[in-house]
């Protein structure tokens, strides 16, 4: 038949074709249209990038979801957060912030990984993540600052309205949270890395990470893998939860 025959010849390109009603069903279970989804329903105005890296969290924002407000972004590697000003001059809604967030305003020492994207300030356990990818390559001293500290600097430079925090700091996330006590209830949503099995030493659980956000009012609207071991076990997933103190807009019936 003339459709298998056309599937064959996509396959053999390296694609795949999906029927458009399958594709819809498929859209909805993604991290991108999830978010997209939540943004649109509590009007996230700002997103606080913490941990970014080399900005692919922005391009993530940017390109799949379709998120075009503000970003402000903390990143404590002077190598990354120099590559993150230079892409930030051709998006005149992102900003960066060369510092950590966590539960403390001081500087500390921080291992920075062969890949960028596992450096962190705890120490790599190395029976989950490849050697070769989580190994330290250097020590850097950088700035910690409580979120508390500086949410109201933040509004005097930006206008700041519904928030979505965000945090990728690889076993530190509690930290983060610890330090944002007071501004917690205007974040109407957060996304954080919960592990079932730790990739650093003594890095919260997911039972302990969730206990604390749960704790604080926060209820689980997504679940999305972020690595698995050899046995497809997840060892890491992106855990995103909104605050529950928001009110439940009512539904139209059909």
């Amino acid at each position: 038949m003339m459709k298998n025959y056309i599937k064959n010849v996509v396959r053999n390109l390296g694609y795949e074709l999906i029927h458009t009603h399958n594709l819809k069903k498929l859209q909805t279970k993604t991290f991108p249209y999830h978010l997209k989804s939540l943004f649109q329903t509590i009007d996230i105005q700002c997103v606080l990038d913490v941990g970014a890296n080399t900005g692919g969290y922005r391009n993530f924002l940017r390109e799949d979801v379709g998120y075009q407000g503000l970003i402000l972004s903390f990143e404590p590697i002077a190598k990354h957060v120099e590559i993150l000003k230079q892409l930030a001059e051709k998006d005149s809604k992102w900003f960066i912030y060369g510092f950590a967030l966590g539960n403390e305003d001081s500087d500390k020492q921080m291992n920075s990984m062969k890949r960028g994207n596992f450096s962190s300030f705890l120490e790599p356990d190395q029976t989950i993540i490849p050697i070769s990818n989580n190994v330290v390559e250097e020590k850097e001293m950088v700035a910690i600052k409580k979120l508390d500290s500086i949410i109201d600097i933040l509004k005097e430079e930006h206008l700041i309205n519904n928030i979505y925090l965000k945090m990728d700091t690889q076993g530190y996330d509690l930290e983060v949270v610890k330090g944002a006590e007071n501004t917690l209830p205007q974040v109407l949503a957060l996304q954080t890395e919960m592990s079932l099995k730790n990739i650093y030493q003594n890095m919260p659980s997911f039972m302990e990470s969730y206990e604390v956000l749960s704790q604080k009012g926060y209820e689980i609207t997504g679940m999305f893998p972020i690595f698995r071991d050899s046995l497809l076990r997840i060892a890491e997933f992106d855990c995103v939860m909104i605050n529950g103190t928001l009110e439940v807009k009512e539904q139209n019936q059909h």
